[in-house]
């Protein structure tokens, strides 16, 4: 969390709550009204209203919108990033490690989805160095799926015709866009859209071999 310049640490005489409660809370109510009215249209204003405090008590915690705005963006990032961080350790070979990450990945979107709206829709209302700062200059969180089609493909798993970047942004793409549509108790359930999504995506790109390997 980030700590402003001559703040203490410590709580005020007049808080209700410790410094990280207050802070998650502070993140969670920031989160949704991004969601509901756009960075643009928010206000901090509206955030302290949400909070129950005065504007001014804000900057105990953060020095602008803007500072908001990215820890809320770097929150989500970091933990969609240890999701599938994790699902990419499991064992396996490279595209069962793949299907492992984009499961994991689909999942934690359709748990996740006001978080992923307002990552999704806002990330641009941020200064592109306060983008690679949140991304960085490798692109992180698509680095694992690059990482892993480019192993398959070292392991002859994965056709070479394929451009693993490409790959990897088209798999992103589309499971990203999940978030739009999925509803939490409609026709389909969070671990079936996982599944097949992530089935279609391994083979789209996996080699014959490898398919038949498979069984499929």
């Amino acid at each position: 969390m980030r700590q402003p310049a001559g703040r203490s640490v410590r709580r005020s005489g007049g808080e209700r709550k410790p410094r990280e409660e207050r802070w998650a809370e502070l993140i969670e109510v920031a989160t949704q009204v991004f969601y509901e009215k756009g960075y643009d249209g928010a206000s901090l204003q509206d955030i302290a209203d949400r909070l129950g405090m005065l504007k001014g008590s804000l900057y105990y915690y953060i020095q602008s919108k803007e500072d908001l705005l990215f820890d809320v963006i770097s929150s989500v990032h970091r933990d969609g990033l240890a999701v599938i961080r994790a699902r990419a350790e499991l064992p396996g070979d490279p595209l069962q490690r793949l299907e492992n990450v984009i499961v994991g990945h689909v999942e934690h979107t359709c748990r996740n989805l006001v978080p992923t709206a307002v990552f999704l829709h806002e990330l641009s209302a941020l200064p592109p160095d306060r983008r690679v700062e949140v991304l960085g200059n490798e692109h992180a969180y698509q680095g694992v799926f690059r990482g892993l089609i480019e192993a398959g493909q070292a392991e002859g798993l994965v056709r070479t015709d394929i451009d693993p970047r490409l790959a990897a942004l088209s798999v992103l793409g589309s499971t990203n866009w999940v978030y739009r549509w999925f509803r939490p108790g409609g026709a389909f359930s969070a671990d079936q859209i996982a599944t097949e999504l992530a089935g279609m995506a391994v083979r789209g790109i996996a080699t014959p071999d490898a398919l038949a390997a498979r069984g499929v």
